[in-house]
């Protein structure tokens, strides 16, 4: 209960989500009930609801609900990306002001999806965003530049 990451199985395959932020519309103060309904989900489409009580986890019982709702099986990878963008969009329209929203979703072994919202705010020298690293071949050492330790990625 509210350990990051979440995990369920919809359509035989296991989701697994992690989040950083904090959404304002899916926060612990507000009831499922009262929790807004992503694309195509109604009332009686609520297959997967939170054990806990934080807003990583009913933010992503509710983009399952969605899935669930829209697809009656795995939709092909573009599909699932412009459906995905148009449900993040629908999480932080209203409050983007409030809205910091980056997660990480496998979908089944192979497929990661992630999305940052809102980066950095006009004004704030803060970032909110994701980062990232690429590595490729020839892997080497990596120096932490704030602690004296090294990897050996060879």
């Amino acid at each position: 209960e509210n350990v990051h990451p979440f995990s369920r199985e919809l359509w035989g395959i296991q989701w697994v989500f992690a989040h950083n932020g904090q959404v304002p519309k899916f926060d612990d103060s507000t009831r499922l009930e009262d929790q807004p309904l992503l694309g195509k989900t109604t009332p009686d489409d609520f297959h997967y609801n939170p054990v806990g009580d934080t807003d990583s986890e009913a933010v992503f019982c509710a983009i399952l609900n969605a899935l669930k709702a829209e697809f009656d099986e795995l939709p092909t990878l573009p599909i699932l990306h412009t459906f995905l963008s148009k449900i993040c969009q629908e999480i932080i329209e209203g409050d983007e002001e409030t809205t910091i929203f980056n997660f990480l979703l496998g979908c089944g072994k192979f497929t990661t999806f992630a999305y940052s919202w809102p980066g950095r705010r006009p004004g704030s020298k803060v970032w909110n965003g994701l980062y990232y690293l690429v590595r490729e071949p020839p892997f080497s050492e990596a120096h932490l530049i704030d602690v004296d330790y090294k990897l050996d990625f060879s």
